[in-house]
């Protein structure tokens, strides 16, 4: 892999922005990591272009450019369509999806602490499956996630399951009424927490250590809501 260019590129960064004095340590700490990693890449690309959005590393240089979605690719005859992200088509000049790493910032404009809640703390409601019947296919796995408590949003246990590879699904409970709903579709799994309606799906893309997103067909990341009986995009 590019683990070591890409720590450099966010090394960086990083570098870059105003440090407080007390992370003098931690810094010294991440620098030497970054260092010990670079040397044992036998095989590293090269950054060939670099945007508030993306980095994207090859073998050689390229022309590369993003257009929206709302602008027709064909419109471009010498570029190759190599990768899409939300609404973002990334495009290359003589240049081959095989070539590249192609990489999306990871800068979240919005955090669990944004949409935090109150934990329901009365006795919990069973899970009603008359309210989903396809549901009743998984009655066993929703019990056992049900008797672990509340997870999601204040007063719901969300349980997932998997549905083929790569994917994942499952159902949220309401732990006020036992209503039962129909839960996320993820790719690469989720980060949710028991207090806050926020959910991040696709988390399993993110690099921690980079705040890089791995581009591919399903590796797209997402800020989403809880509404109460559905998701809202929030990013």
């Amino acid at each position: 892999m590019t683990r070591g260019i890409l720590l450099l590129c966010c090394a960086v960064f990083f570098s870059c922005q105003p440090k407080k004095k007390d992370n003098k340590e931690q810094t010294k700490s991440q620098q030497d990591t970054i260092l010990k990693t670079i040397t044992q890449e036998e095989h590293i690309l090269k950054p060939i272009f670099e945007s508030f959005d993306y980095l994207i590393l090859g073998k050689k240089p390229a022309d590369i450019m993003i257009i929206g979605r709302s602008k027709a690719s064909d419109s471009f005859p010498i570029y190759n369509q190599l990768a899409s992200y939300g609404d973002d088509i990334i495009m290359g000049k003589d240049v081959a999806y095989e070539d590249v790493k192609i990489y999306r910032k990871y800068t979240p404009k919005s955090s669990f602490e944004d949409f935090a809640v109150d934990i329901y703390e009365d006795e919990l409601a069973e899970p009603d499956f008359s309210t989903n019947p396809d549901a009743e296919n998984f009655v066993t796995r929703i019990k056992e996630g049900c008797a672990k408590g509340i997870n999601f949003a204040g007063h719901y246990t969300l349980v997932s399951w998997g549905c083929g590879s790569p994917c994942q699904s499952g159902v949220i409970v309401d732990r006020i009424t036992g209503k039962i709903y129909d839960g996320p579709v993820t790719s690469l799994g989720s980060e949710f927490k028991k207090d806050s309606e926020l959910l991040i799906k696709n988390i399993g893309a993110l690099d921690t250590e980079t705040n890089l997103i791995d581009v591919c067909s399903y590796c797209e990341v997402t800020h989403e809501v809880w509404t109460g009986n559905s998701f809202k995009e929030v990013e």
